[in-house]
């Protein structure tokens, strides 16, 4: 078991934080990877043809033709195995993704399970086009005007998939606009502070509201009360580190922020239904 969960920065991607990827599972190179991972980038995939399975945080995800999927910055994911699969991936410095874009990303993962949804003929197509296009040019954009028109390319294809988001009406838009935007900026807050204090009347301090109504939207847009998310949202992490680290559980329980380490094994028992130590052995390999 390694040590640290390997993390994949932007500027890995290419000398300007865009990169394409031609996914087919037959070539070595260029098959998906097997390991799990965090990237500090965005991670857009159109399946063209054949399937595959692939993890991202401990949930399963099965891939088939016409299928989109957005992985965000710190999920952990990985492939499991694929089935002829073809297709393209486009890794994104976040960067280069505008607030509305990023606004929606985040919205899409609250409001679902899952990161799939389906492509029509036409955007497929447009997709494709553009894809096609920044392919053409990424090979050899070493000119500050190349780079440009990739970077506008990548912003179109971006586009693209977020008018595909909104029309699969995932995101819920009974939600009013304050509403999400109180959300967003509750998920925006946990993920800096959840190892300093995990209080619902903290993050409603912060936001200005109250803790009652802090709950009430929170509770309308995942289906969770503010209190299980936080808790939720703290166990993932322990998963992370508990099957991708060789951190000790006490360890992980400081990290997290958790002093008392049998307090920390107690709720993580009581979330999964599984000690820390049997779900790092079940998982494992």
């Amino acid at each position: 078991m390694q040590e640290q969960l390997p993390q994949h920065k932007a500027y890995m991607l290419s000398d300007f934080g865009i990169r394409l990827k031609k996914m087919i599972s037959s070539q070595d190179g260029n098959a998906p990877m097997t390991y799990a991972h965090q990237d500090d980038y965005y991670v857009m995939g159109l399946v063209e043809r054949g399937s595959g399975r692939g993890l991202i945080d401990f949930k399963e995800v099965c891939v088939s033709r016409g299928d989109m999927f957005v992985i965000q910055p710190g999920q952990v994911h990985r492939f499991i195995s694929s089935n002829d699969i073809e297709g393209w991936l486009l890794f994104v410095d976040s960067g280069f993704i505008g607030h509305a874009e990023k606004r929606i990303f985040n919205g899409f993962l609250l409001s679902t399970t899952s990161p799939l949804f389906k492509i029509d003929n036409k955007r497929h197509n447009e997709l494709r086009q553009v894809i096609a296009m920044i392919a053409s040019r990424i090979d050899t954009g070493n000119d500050d005007l190349t780079r440009t028109t990739i970077i506008r390319l990548t912003e179109t294809f971006t586009g693209i998939v977020v008018e595909a988001i909104r029309e699969t009406g995932a995101l819920q838009e009974k939600h009013g606009g304050r509403q999400m935007e109180i959300a967003l900026s509750f998920l925006h807050l946990l993920a800096e502070h959840i190892t300093i204090n995990r209080s619902p009347s903290y993050y409603a301090s912060l936001l200005n509201i109250s803790p009652g109504y802090l709950n009430e939207i929170v509770k309308e847009v995942t289906g969770m009360s503010v209190t299980l998310y936080i808790r939720n949202e703290l166990i993932l992490q322990a998963k992370r580190l508990l099957v991708h680290t060789g951190l000790s559980i006490k360890e992980i329980s400081n990290m997290l922020g958790i002093d008392d380490y049998a307090y920390f094994s107690r709720i993580f028992m009581q979330t999964t239904g599984i000690s820390p130590s049997a779900f790092r052995l079940k998982n494992h390999g």
